[in-house]
C-alpha cells in the first residue's frame, strides 16, 4: 500500500477515465508511437526451475525477453518520456497535448509539463514528495496544491492518478521487476488479438494476482485486522504466441467495488535508445467500455539515423527538477 506523503492527504480514488489522464492532460484519442531505455537497478532472480515447466510463467518470461533481450533488468528507478496524448471530454470533445513526464520511483516524484494542441498554452504539474504544485508557464502563476488540500481535491486526486498510472505503465514495460510478485499465476487459454494495422495475431491469456501497491483500502475502511490477507489486484496478460510481445495488460481491484477495471492495450512496439522495446501507442479503456478513453503516443527522435522511442529508465534526474517555483 502506498504510504506516500500525499496518499495521506487523501486516500480517494473515483473511477473516473479523467482522472486516467495519463500524462496531466484532459480528454481524447491521440497519435501513435514510443520510447523508453534501459535499466540498470539491480537485476532480478534468474529464472526458476518451476518457470520452465510452468506455462504461465513462461508466456511472461518470453514478454519479458521480447522486451529487454537475454539481459534480465530490475525495477527502473526513472522515467523520461515525451507523448502525444489525446482524451475526449464528458462532452465528447477531442483534447490533445504534447506532454514531457520525469519520474522517480524512489523517493517517490513527478513533473509533468504539458502544452495544448489548439490554444498552445503551457503548464507544469510536480510533485516533490511533500509539496504537490502548479505552474501556469505564460502567466508564471504558480499555485501549491499541498498548502489547501480541501479546496484543490480534485487537482490532487489527478495527481495521484497521474503516479498511479506511471507506475503501471513502467511495470508492463519491464516485467522482469513484476514477475517475482505474481501471485498464482495461470494459464487462461489462447486468444486473437487484431493489431493496429489490421493483422491478427494468435495470443495467450494469463491471469494473476499481485498485492495492490496501487490504490490501497477504500476512504472510511477499518483497518485491517490480524491475520487478514493482504488485499490483490486482479491482472490479465494478452501476450503474442510467436513474438512474446505483450499486447493488453488489464487491472481489477476486486476489494475496492468503487474502482473500475482498467485496460491498457498496446500496439507499435518499438526500440528506445538505451536498448528496451517499449509500446508506442498506449489506448486505455475503463470497466468493459470498448471506446477508448485515452490514446498515448510516445515522440520518436532520431539516433544514428534511426528511429527510437524517447521513454528513457533509469537515467539520472535531478532532485531539483520537481522543486516547487517561488510564488510570484
Amino acid at each position: 500500500m502506498d504510504s506516500s506523503p500525499l496518499r495521506a492527504l487523501f486516500c480517494r480514488h473515483g473511477a473516473r477515465v479523467a482522472a486516467l489522464v495519463l500524462l496531466g492532460c484532459s480528454a481524447a484519442p491521440a497519435q501513435d508511437r514510443g520510447a523508453a531505455s534501459p535499466a540498470v537497478t539491480p537485476a532480478p532472480p534468474a529464472p526458476s526451475a518451476e518457470a520452465a515447466t510452468d506455462p504461465a510463467l513462461a508466456a511472461l518470461q518470453k514478454a519479458a525477453r521480447f522486451q529487454r533481450g537475454e539481459t534480465p533488468r530490475g525495477a527502473p528507478a526513472t522515467l523520461h518520456g515525451r507523448f502525444h496524448v489525446g482524451l475526449r471530454d464528458a462532452d465528447g470533445a477531442l483534447i490533445q497535448a504534447d506532454v514531457e513526464r520525469w519520474y522517480t520511483r524512489s523517493p517517490e516524484r513527478l513533473l509533468t509539463t504539458r502544452t495544448e494542441s489548439v490554444t498552445g498554452s503551457t503548464s507544469s504539474v510536480g510533485w516533490d514528495g511533500k509539496v504537490a504544485w502548479f505552474r501556469d508557464q505564460g502567466s508564471g502563476e504558480v499555485v501549491r496544491y499541498t498548502d489547501a488540500p480541501e479546496t484543490y481535491a480534485v487537482d490532487l486526486e489527478l495527481l495521484q492518478e497521474q503516479l498511479r498510472v506511471t507506475r503501471l505503465l513502467l511495470e508492463a514495460s519491464v516485467l522482469d521487476a513484476l514477475l517475482p510478485r505474481l501471485v498464482r499465476p495461470a494459464l487462461g487459454g489462447p486468444a486473437s488479438v487484431q493489431d493496429l494495422d489490421g493483422v491478427e495475431r494468435a495470443a495467450l491469456v494469463v491471469k494473476a494476482s499481485v498485492p495492490d501497491e496501487l490504490f490501497g483500502p477504500p476512504v472510511g475502511a477499518p483497518p485491517p485486522r490480524p491475520g487478514d490477507a493482504p488485499p490483490e489486484l486482479q491482472l490479465e496478460f494478452v501476450v503474442d504466441q510467436d513474438s512474446g510481445a505483450l499486447w493488453s495488460l488489464r487491472v481489477a481491484a476486486p476489494h475496492r467495488p468503487d474502482v473500475a477495471p482498467l485496460t491498457l492495450r498496446f500496439d507499435l512496439h518499438g526500440w528506445t535508445r538505451g536498448g528496451l522495446r517499449v509500446p508506442g501507442n498506449v489506448r486505455v479503456f475503463q470497466g468493459d467500455s470498448a471506446r477508448e478513453a485515452i490514446r498515448l503516443g510516445v515522440e520518436l527522435i532520431e539516433v544514428d539515423g534511426e528511429e527510437r522511442l524517447l521513454f528513457d529508465v533509469d537515467e539520472p534526474v535531478a532532485p531539483e527538477l520537481f522543486a516547487p517555483p517561488a510564488k510570484r
